[in-house]
């Protein structure tokens, strides 16, 4: 079974759900925050390799305990292994795009994208045209990857000052967020759409 991570909209708790059919309708309460909320509506996680923040939900409704992480889950019990992960895009997949409020595209590549500011001594490379002197010059990074024959988006904070939001949520230091279609990126007062 699939495990997938998503992070509470209300709280910001990564949660850990066994992936079923129909899991996007499936509604839940935070163990946290008590709120209630559609994993289809959350955002998609995945952890650094050195975080172990981590809520997940299972069978009994009851939190077992591993260490520092809950579990919990849908249907089954967790099963061992996420998929196999590769570099480089599915062959024919669409990479994506950022498009800011002027109507201007910046194409993703496969690796590793990083957004910032325009400037002379940026090294970004997708470097954003804006006056934003909130943007930083290396504000985030999107990782483009094939997993399990499907191209990911990974959100994370890059070298930057001021904060970065996804949706109107805060980006914590260590996220590391799935973009889906139309996901709004806020970096200092400078506003992205993902397209696909």
């Amino acid at each position: 079974m699939d495990i997938i991570k998503i992070k509470c909209p209300t709280c910001g708790k990564i949660l850990r759900l066994n992936n079923a059919p129909n899991i996007n309708a499936a509604s839940f309460t935070c163990p946290v925050c008590k709120e209630k909320h559609i994993v289809g509506q959350c955002q998609r996680y995945v952890p650094p390799t050195n975080s172990c923040e981590e809520t997940q939900y299972g069978n009994t409704g009851s939190p077992q305990s591993n260490g520092e992480e809950t579990r919990t889950c849908f249907g089954q019990a967790p099963s061992g292994g996420e998929g196999e992960t590769q570099i480089g895009p599915a062959p024919g997949a669409v990479i994506g795009r950022l498009i800011d409020t002027m109507g201007r595209s910046y194409q993703l590549r496969q690796g590793t994208n990083t957004i910032g500011r325009k400037a002379t001594t940026s090294t970004a490379s997708i470097q954003v045209e804006t006056a934003d002197r909130t943007m930083s010059r290396s504000h985030a990074i999107i990782e483009v990857f094939s997993q399990s024959g499907r191209i990911v988006h990974l959100l994370k904070n890059g070298e930057n000052k001021n904060p970065s939001y996804l949706n109107g949520s805060l980006i914590d230091k260590f996220d590391q967020l799935i973009l889906k279609d139309g996901d709004r990126i806020k970096m200092g007062g400078t506003e992205l759409t993902f397209r696909i």
